[in-house]
């Protein structure tokens, strides 16, 4: 008694055009994925931790690159600079209060703060901080430090991340 296999080379036919095509597509689109799933999931923890609207940290964050079939990497930009409290004010939410000695913007007391408007025709806050004779200074919210920390946190398990969505897009590839 024997056994023939029919449609053996058809298989094999398949696993080559997987091996060949469809493996580094669902690389590059795995590695997108996760470069943006990173992005939303930082910028949303910083904006919760520095106590801002997370439209005002995402809009410091972008994808430069994308992943490519030829090029699986993707590159995230991100502006760690200072945010100015007045970026608060844009959006027409928060409202300044007014109290002695003191101005609050959202969740946000600046202590002999002010708002002024500067000679280039930008609006600021400002606050006071010593005796001299211009002792004032733009009153800004670090932000350097909670998006360095939150990326790295989001992307320390890059390698198990990858697995999953990789296994993801292959069955995906596979059920086509």
């Amino acid at each position: 008694m024997s056994a023939t296999i029919s449609g053996l080379d058809q298989i094999i036919a398949n696993a080559n055009r997987i091996a060949q095509k469809q493996l580094p597509r669902a690389t590059a689109t795995a590695i997108n994925r996760i470069a943006k799933q990173a992005m939303r999931k930082s910028t949303r923890s910083v904006a919760k931790e520095v106590k801002v609207p997370t439209k005002l940290v995402r809009s410091r964050t972008r994808l430069r690159q994308k992943a490519s079939v030829r090029k699986l990497m993707a590159q995230i930009s991100v502006n760690r600079g200072n945010l100015p409290v007045f970026r608060l004010l844009e959006d027409g939410k928060h409202k300044v209060r007014v109290s002695k000695g003191q101005i609050r913007i959202g969740q946000h007391r600046i202590q002999r703060g002010f708002i002024q408007t500067l000679k280039n025709g930008r609006t600021h806050v400002m606050q006071r901080q010593g005796q001299a004779r211009y002792p004032i200074d733009v009153v800004k919210i670090p932000l350097a430090t909670p998006l360095t920390n939150a990326f790295h946190h989001e992307l320390k398990d890059y390698h198990e991340q990858i697995k999953v969505e990789l296994t993801a897009a292959l069955g995906a590839a596979l059920r086509r």
